[in-house]
C-alpha cells in the first residue's frame, strides 16, 4: 500500500504502525484501555476517530500528527471536564455568545445580499 493510501484509511496506517514497533496486540490493546477484539475493528476501520488514533500513539510513544496533523487542534470539550455547576453556566454562557455572534453575522449576509 502506498503512502498516500495510508491517509485513506487509518486503520491499516495505525497497524502498519503497531507491526513496526513490534508490540504484541494484547500488550497494546490491555495499556490503551481497548479489547483485543477492538483492535481488528478499529484496523479494519478507515476512517478511525483521531481520538482512537492518538490513545494508540500514547501507548506507543507515537506522534500520529505527522500523518493527521488534525490531531493536534485543541477541542474545547474535552480540553476541560465540567466538575460543578459555576463551570456549566461558563460553558453554557460561552457557547450562548458564540452562537449569538454568529447568528448575527447570517442575518447581516443575509440582509446584504436580499435585494
Amino acid at each position: 500500500m502506498r503512502k498516500e493510501d495510508f491517509k485513506k484509511h487509518k486503520g491499516e496506517y495505525l497497524n502498519s504502525v503497531v507491526r513496526k514497533r513490534g508490540i504484541t496486540i494484547k500488550a497494546l490493546t490491555a495499556s490503551a484501555g481497548f479489547d483485543r477484539t477492538t483492535y481488528y475493528h478499529h484496523i479494519a476501520d478507515p476512517h478511525l476517530p483521531y481520538k482512537v488514533i492518538a490513545k494508540y500513539g500514547e501507548v506507543l510513544n507515537f506522534d500520529f500528527s505527522g500523518e493527521y496533523p488534525e490531531i493536534r487542534l485543541p477541542q474545547h470539550s474535552e480540553s476541560h471536564e465540567i466538575t460543578t455547576f459555576e463551570e456549566m453556566e461558563k460553558d453554557r454562557n460561552y457557547w450562548r455568545s458564540r452562537f449569538l455572534e454568529l447568528a448575527e453575522k447570517v442575518a447581516d449576509n443575509y440582509k446584504r445580499e436580499k435585494p
